[in-house]
């Protein structure tokens, strides 16, 4: 059969049953869901997923050049198979099984590589004063912005964005967006920034020690009669020891447990703790100081991280 320059072979989602094998010419397979384009010369097979696993195309086929293509059908197919080997149409199907492990396979790695970009561009488009919730953006100006920025495809940046609102972090309402913590954001593209550039891939942003002293400090805060201070909170080291019997699950709260809080300066005390000298007794320090929200934040980044990375693959 031959093709016009322009003459589409088959569109994608369509479900065909020949196969053809390119003879003289070019075509070129484009995918509207993840932007990917091919480009068929002669020697090349289409079609054979339709023909060998009767699945949809996975892509729209034009001719690009006047073109000469050998049509094989289902029954010419099946003959030439009956003459061969036994094994040979096994062989056949594995190879194609592969091909569409390979194209799944694909999909995910463009998924992955475009959430940085999503990140960032929500990151930038929400950036406001610390606190302020809600923020609302046009689902058409990300997914452009994305795609423009980064040559990602629409598809991905949708399907991102719908797990990122399964995992309670926005809402996708319509043509809008909803940030519903822009901190939150800001956090997750750091340390995705910071994995990519250091090469490392820790399932939880924090330890569990870590976890169960920040869980003792967030309730201690919550159950204290002291208001916070533009946000920042202070609570004696008693108190916190006496809800951290409870909220700790049995573990002991020491100033070496806080060491790593205060290194990253999560947690203040009034007292210096320079590096070198013997650490005191948590007893000696009065008490211990903070910005809530940070917290807040670190800890809902916690749970959402290793969420994420299951969602993604």
């Amino acid at each position: 059969m031959t093709l016009d320059e322009g003459q589409v072979l088959f569109y994608e989602g369509d479900l065909g049953q020949n196969l053809y094998v390119v003879r003289n010419g070019e075509l070129q397979g484009t995918n509207t869901r993840n932007g990917e384009v091919n480009t068929y010369g002669p020697g090349a097979l289409l079609g054979e997923l339709s023909l060998i696993k009767n699945e949809p195309s996975p892509e729209t086929v034009t001719a690009t050049e006047e073109c000469e293509l050998l049509e094989i059908t289902p029954e010419v197919f099946n003959k030439t198979l009956e003459k061969e080997p036994v094994w040979f149409k096994s062989i056949i199907q594995f190879l194609t099984g592969r091909l569409s492990i390979a194209q799944v396979n694909k999909h995910k790695s463009d998924k992955i590589k475009a959430l940085p970009s999503l990140l960032y561009i929500l990151d930038t488009c929400s950036s406001r004063p610390k606190g302020d919730l809600g923020v609302e953006i046009s689902l058409t100006d990300i997914v452009d912005c994305v795609h423009n920025l980064f040559n990602s495809a629409g598809y991905d940046i949708e399907e991102l964005l719908h797990i990122l609102e399964e995992l309670d972090i926005l809402n996708v309402q319509g043509a809008t967006v909803l940030i519903k913590n822009a901190n939150v954001i800001h956090l997750l593209y750091e340390s995705i920034r910071y994995r990519a550039q250091f090469k490392k891939t820790p399932p939880q942003i924090l330890s569990m020690t870590e976890q169960m002293v920040l869980n003792a400090v967030i309730k201690a805060v919550q159950q204290s009669n002291a208001p916070l201070k533009n946000g920042t909170f202070t609570i004696e080291t008693a108190f916190l020891l006496n809800i951290s019997k409870r909220a700790m699950f049995g573990a002991t709260l020491t100033t070496r447990t806080l060491l790593p809080l205060l290194e990253h300066k999560l947690l203040s005390t009034p007292i210096p703790l320079n590096k070198g000298d013997a650490l005191p007794e948590i007893e000696a320090i009065p008490s211990f100081s903070g910005d809530f929200d940070t917290i807040l934040d670190l800890m809902e980044l916690n749970r959402i991280y290793p969420l994420l990375d299951k969602k993604l693959v």
